[in-house]
């Protein structure tokens, strides 16, 4: 499913940290697996070559090969990377695009042209599968931080991709919302979802990730 072929990367800004080199790594077709190591290590780096942010918002000298589904990740056009690798990152505010819950939700499907009857379809599922009914038709300047990053993970699973990219999800989180994201990412499990989770704090991952890379 994923597959790092003697890849290295060195960020243009000389300020960036967490660049690679010489990376051989394959993930298969339903894994759950999880980066660690020290800040800086580059485990945020992989996740920006899986889901296309490397080259073309972080610019910088990429050697080797990011292979998913088989395919060089830049030969894939940047709308049709979303359509197969959702991404949740540290701080969900940096990827809302709307003010409003529903609007969020929906968002990435409208970007990919869905039907109107789907997109309804998908948000109904969505809302009920993530048991956030209580987070719809809100403000998103009225949420809280695990609240955020709830509808932040919506708006990814309503979109139904193959691979989850989650880097550092739990620094934001209380010991509740913690809990939630574990459930949340049983449930990606049971569906069979390919899963890449960049993490400092694994306590609740214990006996939910298949394997561990310590970089």
């Amino acid at each position: 499913m994923i597959r790092f072929e003697k890849v290295s990367f060195t960020y243009q800004e000389s300020m960036q940290h967490g660049g690679l080199r010489d990376i051989n790594l394959t993930i298969h077709k339903g894994e759950c697996v999880l980066l660690c190591g020290r800040s800086g290590c580059g485990k945020t780096t992989l996740t920006r070559l899986v889901n296309g942010l490397i080259p073309y918002f972080y610019p910088g000298e990429v050697t080797g090969t990011t292979y998913v589904d088989g395919k060089n990740i830049q030969d894939y056009p940047m709308y049709e990377v979303s359509e197969y690798v959702g991404s949740v990152f540290q701080n969900p505010r940096s990827q809302f695009f709307n003010v409003d819950t529903d609007s969020e939700i929906s968002f990435g499907m409208e970007n990919l042209t869905y039907p109107r009857e789907k997109m309804k379809e998908r948000i109904s599922k969505t809302v009920t599968e993530l048991d956030i009914a209580h987070l719809t038709g809100r403000s998103i300047f009225e949420l809280s931080g695990g609240e955020k990053q709830k509808v932040a993970f919506a708006s990814v699973y309503a979109m139904s991709p193959d691979i989850y990219l989650l880097d550092e999800p739990s620094s934001n989180l209380d010991i509740d919302a913690i809990e939630d994201l574990r459930r949340t990412l049983e449930l990606l499990k049971k569906q069979g979802k390919t899963i890449l989770i960049a993490e400092h704090r694994i306590y609740y991952l214990k006996d939910l990730v298949d394997r561990i890379v310590y970089m």
